[in-house]
């Protein structure tokens, strides 16, 4: 569960490198994206852009390596295209390949210093990694580019949260909300942040925020379910694990096992 947003970052971060056009397309959708974008790089080979959409496609669509491979030929024929660095560092994190995913974006840094979303994916990279520090150092001097992007403060929480400083965590995912309010996972994690600081009320709060914007947040129903057992209101954490056997049945099993385990 406590990795969950690292994920919901990863999958979120490249609709933030493509065009705004083409966010939110379904499955069938994206399939067609990618054989149009395949066509243009057969009519124009040496086309960056060409093989640079093909890679944002391959990505929407969960083929990490194929699009590891269209941005790789992006930087053949653009070496010093900052975004295709840090497309390439993106699907390197969500491939597993962390240590690539770091190099890409600092390469991206080498190129263009001011370009917010690379400090970001080196963030993102760290915090794959689990170097926190480094992590949150990377996240901050995105945000001193571009103080406006949720996602970033998301990750910056994350890292805080990860590396116990509760106190800015809960202070980064409220600044999320600031910008986006409807962001149900930011909801979702200033509970867990509130929750490791023993705040059990705000925690409480925040993950029916987090339900009341997105009602099929299993975890969130699960984190609400264990404080209220915690809170000693067993009927209460009953109702969550009702809510839990139609949303997450593996879910509702460890919520179950925490109501009655003695």
């Amino acid at each position: 569960m406590r990795k969950y947003l690292l994920h919901v970052l990863i999958i979120s971060f490249v609709f933030l490198l493509a065009p705004a056009c083409d966010v939110a397309k379904t499955v069938e959708e994206i399939e067609i994206e990618i054989e149009d974008a395949k066509e243009e790089v057969r009519k124009n080979p040496d086309n960056a852009k060409a093989h640079y959409n093909l890679g944002i496609a391959y990505y929407k669509s969960g083929k990490n390596q194929e699009a590891i491979e269209s941005y790789n030929q992006v930087l053949r024929i653009d070496p010093g295209n900052a975004k295709a660095h840090v497309s390439l560092g993106v699907s390197y994190s969500e491939s597993g390949m962390y240590k690539e995913a770091i190099e890409s974006c600092k390469q991206a840094i080498r190129i263009n210093p001011d370009h917010a979303l690379a400090h970001a994916g080196l963030g993102l990279a760290y915090a794959n990694s689990s170097m926190y520090k480094e992590a949150i150092e990377s996240y901050k001097q995105a945000i001193r580019i571009n103080p406006d992007i949720a996602l970033v403060h998301a990750g910056l929480g994350y890292a805080y949260r990860e590396s116990g400083m509760y106190k800015e965590a809960i202070e980064s995912f409220k600044q999320v909300i600031r910008i986006n309010p409807d962001f149900a996972d930011a909801h979702f994690n200033l509970g867990i942040a509130y929750y490791d600081s023993g705040k059990y009320k705000k925690a409480i709060e925040a993950y029916k925020q987090a339900i009341r914007i997105n009602p099929g947040n299993a975890k969130a129903h699960a984190g609400l379910g264990a404080i209220y057992f915690l809170r000693k209101d067993r009927d209460s954490a009953l109702e969550q694990y009702k809510i839990l056997k139609n949303l997450d049945p593996e879910l509702a099993n460890d919520l179950f096992d925490i109501i009655y385990r003695e």
